[in-house]
């Protein structure tokens, strides 16, 4: 999808890290932005994610286990290891303005079957969408131009000609987190060999081919068109889209066609290429190509509305809402619902809880140094059984047994210094043995106690939960945040919030 071989050109300025690796370095010298929020906003190219979850799911097509709706439950995997990571995902989605044509092929109209899903997995996840005016990655483009994004994740290399300042690109790992290849305009236009600027990405474009010109130039291959990025055609060509009148364009084109011919034929490349120098067209490069490009239609076009960027709100996952998708949309039933959440999606919603607090100023997981912090969440457990359909359940009796309530999460020590600093210097100091959590000896088991801070955490947490009963434990006291000792004698915190 995009420029021909593009992604070829370019490499990568970060390459195989972890998601969550990538997303606390964003937050270095960054404690909160004006929101409170200690996460690094990306933006995300919802058709490239559709994309991949069908391709995906056509490879598997046929395996006996794939179980009920394999689309869907892939895009709620996705989204899980997305959530797990401190970062605030923002999708946006094609709009109706978007080319007709691409690739020499007419675009499909109808939105994707998935879309409606999606949508409805991002508002429990509390991230965020829209749809643009026309193509995701241009809007995507936009907002990271204007600074309201940290990043656009697309596979769409469309995104690198649009202005994004950092586009990601991201791969399954084998232990279900993200790995991201990161790329960065600044590191690309400082390249040493060949800075590859817009200008070098619009030459590119016009020689190679890409959506809106599949074909590009016809007999220039990859390695004449790398060679061509070497010299002043791709600032000329640039000069010329840019600050001539439009009446004087053709002309200015055409000796700029001129200039390209002379190039091809008097030995600058390494060698002559008078066949081609003789192949190009009149109106080559195409005008209104290199205006799709360069003028592509965003929900901003209008001068109108370019002051009106979106405000992010990103609101906590809603585990109610979640229990009951895989019940009723993926056929689970209560025991592998309850597994599933509590070892993959309680370490989200308590990081997610923790990267929401305002502030005033382990052991390796994916290379980053975590704090493992015991977790006793019977809210988290209610909320779950409250999202299970009695006239759904054929085990509804199984509700009523025991279902543990406590778990052990793994929350960044980033996260923890930026959020709860006071706590991480309590802890340290009941162990003063070891070096930290990134230390070659891993802390023992975090179980601190209640501090102010975790009174906010637990109004994030599932403020509307009703009774506990005795299936998912039996605190001290009663009522709002309370720190419990658990069947092993430690006091652990207790995200319970009573009505």
């Amino acid at each position: 999808m995009g420029i021909t071989e593009l992604w070829k050109l370019v490499s990568p300025s970060t390459e195989g890290q972890t998601l969550m690796a990538f997303a606390l370095e964003g937050l270095k010298g960054h404690v909160q932005d004006e929101s409170g929020l200690s996460m690094m906003m990306v933006g995300v190219d919802a058709s490239a994610w559709l994309y991949a979850v069908c391709k995906l799911q056509a490879f598997r097509l046929g395996h006996a286990q794939s179980g009920e709706n394999p689309e869907l439950r892939t895009l709620m995997y996705k989204l899980i290891t997305l959530a797990n990571a401190p970062i605030h995902a923002h999708f946006v989605f094609d709009g109706e303005d978007r080319p007709t044509i691409k690739r020499g092929k007419h675009v499909q109209s109808a939105p994707h079957w998935l879309t409606q899903s999606l949508q409805e997995l991002l508002q429990i996840f509390g991230f965020t969408w829209a749809t643009a005016k026309g193509e995701a990655e241009a809007d995507l483009a936009f907002l990271s131009k204007a600074g309201k994004i940290g990043a656009v994740l697309t596979e769409d290399s469309d995104a690198l000609l649009f202005g994004a300042e950092k586009v990601l690109r991201l791969t399954d790992n084998e232990d279900g987190t993200f790995l991201v290849d990161a790329y960065c305009a600044g590191a690309l236009s400082n390249n040493p060999n060949i800075p590859l600027t817009t200008s070098h990405l619009l030459l590119w474009a016009m020689l190679r081919g890409g959506d809106y010109n599949p074909g590009g130039l016809s007999g220039c291959g990859s390695q004449v068109s790398h060679a061509l990025l070497a010299g002043d055609l791709s600032d000329s060509l640039m000069r010329v889209m840019t600050s001539v009148a439009p009446a004087q364009l053709p002309g200015m084109l055409e000796t700029w066609r001129d200039r390209l011919r002379t190039v091809l034929v008097d030995g600058t490349l390494g060698r002559k290429y008078p066949t081609l120098a003789g192949s190009i067209p009149a109106d080559f490069p195409s005008v209104e190509i290199m205006r799709l490009y360069l003028h592509p239609v965003t929900t901003w076009s209008d001068s109108a509305s370019s002051s009106s960027l979106p405000q992010f709100n990103p609101t906590q996952p809603n585990i109610t809402r979640l229990t009951a998708f895989c019940q009723d949309r993926l056929g689970w039933m209560r025991p592998k619902i309850h597994k599933y959440l509590r070892n993959n999606f309680w370490p989200a919603a308590c990081m997610r809880a923790l990267c929401q607090l305002r502030t005033d100023d382990g052991d390796p997981e994916g290379g980053v140094p975590v704090y493992c912090i015991t977790l006793f969440a019977p809210s988290f457990v209610n909320a779950t059984n409250d999202g299970i359909r009695a006239d759904n359940d054929p085990n509804p009796e199984e509700g009523e047994s025991w279902v543990p309530s406590h778990s052990k999460v793994s929350i960044p020590a980033r996260i923890m210094e930026l959020t709860s600093p006071q706590d991480v210097i309590n802890y340290r100091d009941q162990h003063a043995a070891s070096a930290g959590p990134s230390s070659g000896e891993p802390l023992p088991d975090w179980h601190p106690r209640l501090s102010a801070q975790y009174a906010a955490v637990a109004d994030m947490l599932w403020p509307e939960v009703g009774d506990m009963n005795n299936a998912v434990g039996d605190p001290e006291s009663s009522g709002g945040m309370k720190v419990c000792t658990d069947e092993e004698g430690h006091e652990v915190i207790d995200l319970t919030v009573l009505d």
